[in-house]
């Protein structure tokens, strides 16, 4: 007796789990879509690629660069100053090239930023 009273509440409990689970799929599809690269970002960061020093450059979002440098970018260990250097001026050719407001993170470990330079219009 107890059996038939809970299946149509296990039903709605499976029911809504789907929905929930539905729900994470689309929202990071659509996560995905919010930050596609535009021909010049693509562009611009095939250039930083090819530069001496730069590991990878990653979009955290449509404005936010994150750059992993080498020792040979900004020394070993880290000076500050060279880092704070290279983001300046490659946020400033970023402006340029971009024509968008930009932020340039510079770093060598992911939760140590070593230099952040951010330019406006």
């Amino acid at each position: 007796m107890n059996e038939v009273k809970m299946k149509p509440y296990i039903s709605v409990l499976v029911i809504v789990q789907l929905i929930f689970m539905l729900q994470l799929f689309v929202d990071k599809a659509r996560a995905a879509d919010e930050y596609s690269l535009t021909p010049a970002q693509k562009h611009f960061t095939s250039i930083l690629r090819g530069l001496p020093g730069i590991l990878s450059v990653t979009w955290e979002t449509p404005i936010s660069l994150w750059i992993k440098t080498s020792s040979r970018a900004v020394g070993s260990p880290p000076n500050i100053k060279k880092a704070q250097s290279l983001a300046k001026t490659l946020a400033e050719r970023g402006k340029t090239a971009l024509r968008q407001p930009l932020c340039v993170h510079i770093y060598q470990k992911r939760n140590k930023e070593l230099a952040k330079s951010c330019v406006f219009f």
